[in-house]
């Protein structure tokens, strides 16, 4: 059967559809059921599959019915529209699920059955490698809050989450997404994993036995959206679909002019300060250390308007008061900051359990505490009480945060916890409390988190870009601009309304942090991140590297009054 520019056949005996183009080139074999793993076993299709077909003008339905070994009953409807692709699976019984499997499952006696498929690349959102955007579509990728970079082979903490869509192609030309569709509360999932093999895919989302189901329970509906021009034009498209279908959360923040202030980061000074001393850089985020910062850019006419000030200036991590070693006065000198017209964001460590009594904590196996549990009455008061001292006039009354750490989303099937969210969802509660406790104590405060994925847009203000990945040796020159340059691309098109932060950390050399600032300013907010010079390479700055950061927030500058006479008229 035709449908828009595609054609369909459908082999009912083996329960998938082929799809190709008009021109006849095949591009997938989708299977037309899935496996919703429980803790109590493997879920697998067994006898026939009963495949049923509703055709309609431009429209096909197909509905399989499958006996499963762990559902009483499971049924999966694909329909197949003009534009796009929809597929959802329903099941009736009892369980906790821990993987499912869509676009493919388990049928016996032939093991797992992954949809067939003609694709040559794929692309992900989620930046996992130093350099590379696109990749062999025979490779897999992760899409979610876990991804902790310190742990051998995770390289994917940059965006926690990034958009649920991966983009595929089959011939470099058209591209297609992999979307998934669903509220904030449903998403109880941790990843979401492209699954690649030999002349096929499916795809898995990672539940963890931490959802629990008790009559009927329906999937994430998957689209296959088609028409694309290239990957950030899928992505594009993914919002629009999430529009459409209403799962986007609804912004009530009121953007303020100074969110778009030029920003230093101490962070990177006080790195570049450990790698010359040997030092932890922990440590030196010091009243001292940062006075002497902003001393050292005045004197040479930078003054950023944004001032944040970094890992670890409290003295515990879930509690956010300052450590007395460090800051004598951290009041007393936000104020100074106010006063010379600069505005003061404090980095913020979601999850860390640092100073929390046990009963606000998620545990582990043995009961003991391993993050912050944003459903437990305890930890949403630690947070409430958090977020008031620093924001408040009777507190430090800072003027945002930096909420670092999101991709330490606990994960694990043994963990225990308050509520019923898991995932993306216990993720997202955790940023609310922070971020409504914030608007409802100063309103004009700023907001900044690595979450850019449109489900997350009511809990931020602004996307960080987030660290560089440092390459080899043999990475071309201005590979960190190109990198920067589709991160940037990622959330202008899934996440447009948010403004981005553009990072500038852990640039690999001095050639590359320059390369980088001349396109800065054209992708967001400019961060400078260093005062004396970088610290990977030593390199110290002289008066040409402080005029080229002027002249970047100065062309950052002129844009951004630019737009704003445009949004007046």
């Amino acid at each position: 059967m035709r449908i828009g520019d595609y054609v369909v056949e459908v082999n009912t005996a083996k329960a998938y559809a082929a799809v190709h183009g008009t021109d006849g080139r095949p591009w997938f074999a989708l299977r037309l059921h899935a496996s919703l793993d429980t803790v109590g076993g493997l879920d697998e299709s067994y006898g026939q599959i009963v495949v049923e077909e509703a055709r309609h003008p431009g429209e096909l339905v197909l509905t399989a019915t499958s006996r499963s070994t762990v559902w009483d009953s499971r049924i999966t409807t694909v329909r197949f529209l003009p534009d796009r692709i929809e597929s959802s699976t329903t099941v009736t019984g009892s369980g906790r699920i821990t993987d499912m499997h869509l676009l493919g499952g388990r049928r016996t006696p032939r093991g797992f059955l992954p949809s067939g498929s003609h694709l040559v690349q794929a692309y992900s959102p989620n930046p996992d490698h130093p350099t590379r955007v696109l990749r062999d579509a025979l490779e897999p990728a992760t899409i979610g809050p876990c991804g902790e970079g310190s742990e051998p082979g995770i390289e994917r903490w940059l965006f926690s989450p990034a958009p649920w869509c991966f983009a595929v192609t089959p011939d470099s030309k058209q591209w297609f997404g992999l979307s998934l569709v669903a509220p904030i509360d449903e998403q109880t999932f941790t990843n979401y994993n492209y699954a690649p093999v030999t002349g096929g895919f499916s795809l898995r989302l990672d539940y963890e036995g931490q959802t629990t189901v008790d009559g009927s329970f329906r999937t994430p509906l998957l689209v296959v959206h088609l028409g694309g021009k290239d990957p950030e034009d899928v992505l594009v498209r993914h919002r629009a679909l999430l529009d459409e279908y209403g799962v986007v959360p609804r912004r009530t923040a009121q953007k303020q002019d100074w969110w778009q202030g030029t920003i230093f980061c101490g962070w990177g000074a006080q790195c570049a300060i450990s790698a010359r001393t040997g030092e932890a850089p922990q440590p030196l985020a010091t009243q001292v250390n940062y006075d002497r910062f902003l001393t050292r850019l005045a004197r040479q006419g930078i003054v950023p308007q944004t001032v944040v000030v970094d890992d670890k200036w409290q003295e515990a991590y879930a509690t956010c008061r300052p450590d007395p070693a460090k800051w004598t006065d951290l009041r007393g000198w936000i104020a100074e900051r106010h006063a010379a017209g600069q505005r003061v964001l404090l980095w913020w460590k979601a999850w860390d359990e640092e100073g929390a009594p046990a009963d606000a904590c998620i545990l582990d196996a043995d009961g003991h505490p391993v993050g912050l549990d944003p459903e437990s009455p305890a930890c949403r008061a630690l947070i409430v009480d958090a977020v008031e001292y620093m924001l408040s006039a009777d507190g430090l009354d800072a003027d945002g945060f930096k909420i670092d750490f999101t991709a330490r989303t606990p994960s694990g099937s043994s963990l225990k916890h308050s509520g019923s969210r898991w995932g993306n969802a216990l993720l997202h509660e955790q940023l609310r409390l922070v971020y409504d406790t914030a608007k409802r104590v100063k309103p004009e405060a700023l907001v900044v988190t690595h979450t850019p994925n449109p489900a997350f847009i009511d809990v931020t203000d602004m996307i960080r870009l987030n660290d560089v990945l440092r390459a080899a040796d043999t990475a071309e020159p201005g590979y960190v601009a190109r990198h920067m340059t589709y991160r940037a691309g990622v959330v202008r098109a899934t996440c447009p309304e948010l403004g981005i932060d553009t990072d500038g950390w852990m640039m690999p050399s001095h050639a590359e942090w320059r390369e980088y600032l001349k396109i800065q300013h054209g992708l967001g907010v400019p961060a400078l991140y260093y005062v004396d010079g970088t610290d990977t390479d030593r390199h110290d700055f002289g008066p040409d590297d402080f005029a080229a950061i002027a002249e970047s927030w100065r062309s950052f500058g002129a844009a951004a009054r630019e737009v704003a006479a445009q949004e007046t008229l």
